[in-house]
């Protein structure tokens, strides 16, 4: 199957392609989704105003012109962040958040340090933005007071489809968890389900509110 170009991924309509409706365990959500995995094309919606990053997908699957491998666009870009939001050389060894130099959007980093921010902690979605993003703002994480939880799409483009367990840029985005991280994207047409973006292999599907997961925040930065 061909695979999506990023040019064509600002077109996606809800209709697209459905290549996989499966049952989808995810860090205890048990889900019936639709999934967008290495191999597919997920049915969602995504109009999207900042440019979409490549999606990593550097090897061919047929010999016809037109899957990701065969572009090169808007190819991923990070740059590190200490915790008062200041770059950092490439060469760091420890930060606290990293932007995203394709959309502009700055994102958590998670630790393994017992913290707010420790790699192993999950919530439920009401919890999520409720408990998580609501002590980030009001200890001003970075020194900013407006992160969230990101919508579907946006987490989805931090999914690298060169890798996977985790599908993520693991020099830039380390302690990601080859599970389920929950969005702000509400179900459509169950309200007691959310979207989530599963980094094992960077599958997109929804889950129960009530159901644990994991979780990154993010900010949209200066733009």
């Amino acid at each position: 199957m061909t695979r999506l170009t990023s040019l064509t991924r600002v077109k996606w309509i809800a209709t697209l392609m459905v290549t996989s409706v499966s049952i989808w365990t995810m860090a205890g959500i048990v889900s019936f989704g639709v999934i967008l995995g290495h191999g597919g094309a997920a049915a969602f919606a995504a109009t999207v105003t900042r440019p979409i990053p490549d999606t990593g997908q550097n090897i061919p699957y047929t010999e016809a012109f037109g899957e990701d491998s065969d572009y090169t666009i808007n190819p991923p870009s990070y740059t590190k962040l200490d915790d008062k939001g200041k770059e950092l050389d490439d060469s760091a060894t420890s930060w606290s958040m990293v932007r995203d130099n394709a959309t502009g959007l700055i994102w958590e980093v998670k630790t393994d340090d017992n913290s707010i921010h420790d790699k192993d902690i999950t919530y439920k979605w009401h919890d999520a933005i409720g408990k998580f993003i609501t002590s980030l703002n009001a200890e001003k994480f970075g020194g900013f007071s407006d992160w969230r939880l990101p919508f579907v799409k946006e987490l989805s483009m931090l999914v690298d489809r060169g890798t996977c367990n985790p599908a993520i840029n693991r020099k830039y985005f380390p302690n990601t968890m080859s599970s389920a991280y929950w969005s702000s994207t509400a179900g459509a047409y169950d309200t007691n389900s959310a979207w989530c973006v599963n980094f094992s292999s960077g599958g997109v599907g929804y889950g129960s509110r009530s159901g644990s997961g994991y979780v990154r925040a993010v900010r949209s930065g200066q733009d």
